[in-house]
């Protein structure tokens, strides 16, 4: 089913709001966090995963994979100063026989085999699909002074998480189409190109790490969820 599918990791941020270091190179439950998300992918994938590197810390990375993966088949591009190059540049890396794309988080490492199997299927038939949990919260809007102007509806809003799955053709000319602008997500590139994007309803937990007070929690998690 996975065959002719590939993997951009993307670990080319600043990581600005986790604090001092690189939190994608820190050692949770025994290894480095990215290394958590590659592996959960391997060896079904192996050939098939880029993972993308800011160029300062390249030697780090592939250092971190030798040690904790030996043996590995990952595939090492260059991060860009912007999320959209990074993901550029893990799509041109990926082999020529990959015609499914997944965009993915390096700081998500819960997001399992399967959730990829699920929407890899739904890509196929819609163009591309996405992961994320419907919004429970009440949402309210503020003005300027912070003061409540608006409750928000929660109908039809979603928590958008990765693996973003898409047609590889199809994602690389939507951002051929995106020119310069700047997107928080893959989904948003396809949207604004036109293409449809499925959301599937993961219930899973699939976490991503952003502050250095979630460490301790998702470090817990790793060590009881199952891979697949």
């Amino acid at each position: 089913m996975l065959d002719d599918t590939g993997m951009v990791i993307v670990a080319g941020g600043s990581a600005r709001r986790f604090g001092g270091g690189n939190k994608l190179l820190i050692e949770l439950a025994g290894m480095p966090l990215f290394l958590h998300t590659v592996r959960r992918f391997l060896p079904e994938l192996a050939g098939r995963i880029v993972v993308v590197v800011p160029r300062a810390e390249r030697e780090l990375f592939r250092a971190a994979a030798d040690r904790f993966l030996p043996g590995h088949r990952l595939i090492w591009a260059e991060g860009g100063a912007i999320r959209s190059e990074s993901v550029k540049n893990g799509l041109a890396a990926l082999p020529d026989g990959v015609t499914i794309a997944a965009i993915h988080d390096a700081a998500r490492p819960l997001a399992t085999l399967a959730l990829l199997e699920r929407l890899v299927e739904s890509a196929r038939t819609t163009g591309g699909a996405i992961p994320g949990k419907p919004v429970t919260d009440t949402l309210k809007r503020t003005d300027a002074t912070g003061l409540i102007c608006e409750t928000v509806s929660r109908n039809g809003l979603w928590r958008v998480e990765t693996p973003q799955v898409f047609r590889r053709a199809a994602l690389e000319e939507a951002y051929r189409r995106a020119g310069d602008r700047e997107f928080t997500d893959d989904a948003g590139v396809m949207e604004a190109a036109g293409f449809p994007v499925a959301m599937v309803h993961n219930e899973a937990e699939n976490l991503k790490l952003t502050y250095a007070g979630e460490t301790e929690l998702l470090a817990r998690l790793l060590e009881v969820e199952p891979r697949r």
